[in-house]
């Protein structure tokens, strides 16, 4: 009977010892997943700048700067054409939008002819819309000054037009 109460101890120190070296085992591998997992994270980090980094060595390609002016044409006086017939007459106030000085000169020299080819353009066409043809046709008006106005200078130099005012009388 001595001998089973002296083992009882014997092995209830070596639960204890288990034990303790299971809960050291453990906290090492959670110690050594914390701080890999910090460790990586902070790779990652670091790695991150240097990708954000390679982009803004690349050369940036700049867009030419415009440099725009406006041509006016005052004054156009278009006759409003109904059934083959004259119904009246407009008075159209617009501008033209170039880039740069040496292309407002050239459309300025040009504007006697421009005038006359949308005149004569406009004396067989009408500038009514489809639907109601008292009324104007601003989109198609716009694009008909473009194109006429880039046919006389045998060059896309007109950017876009801005009809300014239209008088009807």
């Amino acid at each position: 009977m001595a001998d089973k109460q002296e083992k009882a101890p014997e092995v209830a120190k070596e639960d204890k010892k288990g034990g303790s070296k299971k809960l050291l085992i453990i906290g090492l591998l959670a110690g050594l997943l914390l701080g890999g997992g910090g460790g990586f994270a902070a790779f990652m980090m670091m790695g991150g700048d240097e990708q954000q980094k390679e982009p803004e060595e690349k050369p940036v390609v700049e867009k030419p700067e415009l440099d725009l002016h406006f041509v006016k044409m005052e004054r156009v006086t278009i006759p409003i054409i109904y059934n083959h017939h004259l119904s009246g007459n407009m008075m159209i106030d617009f501008s033209m939008e170039v880039n740069g000085n040496e292309n407002k000169m050239a459309v300025i020299h040009s504007l006697p002819e421009i005038r006359d080819a949308l005149l004569r353009h406009f004396s067989s066409t009408s500038v009514g819309k489809a639907d109601s043809p008292q009324s104007v046709d601003y989109p198609r008006l716009k694009k008909t000054l473009k194109d006429i106005s880039n046919k006389i200078l045998h060059d896309p130099l007109v950017r876009r037009v801005m009809v300014v005012q239209v008088r009807r009388f």
